[in-house]
């Protein structure tokens, strides 16, 4: 199935510079702090720079704004067609839809942290917040197709690719986002040289304890709320007992984690 379960909110704050100086970008477009990116909207990612020669800014690298749901460039019409937000890096090789992107479009997608909904038997899902313990921005690894409209308008696109969870994370989902780590930047973005294999090998550097998890309020629950406070950690009497992986389900219903 090409459906996934995750990664369906994250959140950049980082400013420009800062963004500039973790990709090595000579220059980049100002953009705002947001704090509850969700599927279809607009999303920064970061492309080329397949020259490996030790330099800073890396020769060819650029971002572009694409709309988070990868329509893959043989789609004859998108209506009906399922929202391809994420992608499963166990099986991405092997599906139409994005084969021909991990081949020759891989991306970073940069973020400062996600959200990720956690269901314990029929409790109401409880949210969280995932950083990396230093709040510095990082980098999922992305695919990114281009979309030929029946117009004639071009449509650029991405998904975040995902994997199994382990640490902080598998205690309140079964998958997470990949993270790709600086090192490792030239060899996911260049596709001239490194080979599909080559290049999902490095999604395997990064595990759950990268983040660690704090429980917020449901007001993320709502795209429309799209300010700080979203993030603000819930009140540690409101927040019931701690993560118990063996217990922890992923929420059956909530919405964030369904293919439209």
């Amino acid at each position: 199935m090409l459906n996934e379960a995750m990664c369906g909110r994250f959140t950049l704050t980082a400013s420009p510079d800062e963004i500039a100086s973790l990709f090595g970008l000579a220059t980049i477009e100002a953009f705002p702090p947001r704090y509850n990116i969700a599927p279809t909207q607009p999303i920064l990612i970061v492309i080329g720079g397949s020259d490996e020669r030790p330099a800073a800014p890396r020769p060819g690298r650029m971002t572009m704004l694409v709309r988070w749901g990868l329509l893959p460039g043989w789609l004859k019409d998108a209506k009906g067609f399922p929202l391809l937000f994420n992608a499963r890096s166990e099986t991405a090789a092997e599906k139409n839809a994005f084969r021909a992107a991990l081949r020759h479009r891989r991306c970073l997608v940069p973020a400062t942290g996600f959200y990720e909904w956690r269901r314990s038997g029929s409790a109401k899902a409880e949210p969280y917040l995932l950083q990396p313990a230093d709040h510095r921005p990082f980098a999922f690894a992305g695919l990114q197709e281009t979309w030929l409209a029946p117009d004639g308008s071009e449509i650029d696109t991405a998904a975040i690719m995902t994997k199994s969870a382990s640490g902080a994370i598998a205690a309140i989902h079964e998958r997470m986002p990949v993270v790709i780590p600086q090192e490792a930047y030239d060899g996911w973005l260049n596709c001239r040289d490194n080979e599909p294999a080559e290049a999902l090998a490095l999604t395997r550097l990064v595990e759950g304890d990268f983040f660690r998890a704090v429980r917020i309020s449901e007001r993320v629950n709502a795209v429309a709320n799209t300010g700080p406070d979203i993030q603000t950690p819930l009140p540690e009497r409101e927040r019931g007992e701690a993560p118990d992986s063996e217990a922890a389900r992923p929420p059956a219903d909530a919405e964030q984690f369904r293919l439209l």
